[in-house]
């Protein structure tokens, strides 16, 4: 049955490994926002949204070539071709173009080019050159996270080694943004199951064991490479019914190591904007 318990669990964990690993892939959508990699050619003079606004200073300023590291959102998808849009840019005021031409002389108001227009892409073009718009970057995670042992200073450091899983907050206090490596304070929770019996639970004869289910909260230190983590934790389990079974570590204190996985982020806010 332990083994059963610790089979699913692995089971559960690495499909959530394989869900977010194909929600990474690019599968384009209307609406989406994407940026690309290289310079893609345009293959029409250019057109305006219904809510783009044309003036004498922008009706005839169109790209013949679609810069890479702009935000675009895609307009329409054909067999052949792929309509984008890019976030808007502030406009610039004459004075700020004047600064901007002293360090780099080739800037230019990209408002006038981008804003309210639409650019036409092979699709060939744009299957090798987009990627998804990484998603503002946030200090806040949800991951994926199961322990494979935890010991119990009450018990004499016994080691507990049954099923668990759990959900954790990960909140990032440093990164090393050129190794993808980040330090995460992890709070989480979750259920598993503990076997009692004599030794450890005043409620279970000496011929009997029992495994029951339990909660656990939990908080600890973890380092993430790219999704993957693993960390050291602390924490409390809690029984169903301890008023019955008298488990001695019922409420207290167990340390342990973890393996992990990041799900997701949270966003604290939407960045639909594109900046010169």
């Amino acid at each position: 049955m332990k083994i059963f318990k610790c089979c699913m669990a692995l089971a559960a964990f690495f499909m959530a490994v394989a869900s977010s690993s194909a929600q990474d892939r690019l599968n384009p959508k209307v609406g989406d926002t994407i940026v690309l990699k290289s310079y893609c050619q345009v293959k029409n003079t250019g057109s305006f949204l219904n809510n783009g606004t044309k003036t004498l200073a922008n009706q005839n300023t169109f790209l013949q070539y679609l810069e890479p590291n702009v935000k675009y959102m895609i307009n329409a998808i054909n067999d052949q071709t792929v309509d984008l849009v890019a976030l808007d840019y502030q406009p610039l005021s004459a004075k700020k173009l004047q600064e901007m031409q002293k360090t780099k002389p080739e800037a230019f108001d990209k408002s006038l080019y981008y804003n309210g227009k639409i650019y036409t892409i092979l699709r060939s073009e744009f299957n090798d050159s987009a990627i998804r718009k990484p998603k503002e970057d946030t200090i806040l995670s949800i991951g994926l996270l199961t322990l494979p042992f935890k010991a119990r200073p009450q018990n004499d450091f016994s080691f507990d080694t049954e099923f668990n899983i759990n959900t954790t907050l990960n909140v990032r206090v440093y990164e090393l943004k050129k190794i993808k490596t980040s330090l995460n304070w992890q709070f989480g929770t979750g259920i598993g199951t503990v076997s009692l019996n004599a030794s450890n639970a005043k409620g279970i004869t000496a011929e009997d064991s029992q495994d029951v289910a339990l909660l656990s909260l939990s908080s600890g230190l973890m380092l993430q490479y790219r999704k993957i983590q693993t960390g050291i934790y602390l924490g409390v389990d809690h029984i169903n019914n301890q008023q019955h079974y008298k488990w001695q570590s019922n409420g207290k204190i167990w340390f342990g190591f973890g393996i992990g996985f990041n799900v997701f982020k949270i966003s604290l806010g939407e960045d639909n904007k594109n900046s010169n």
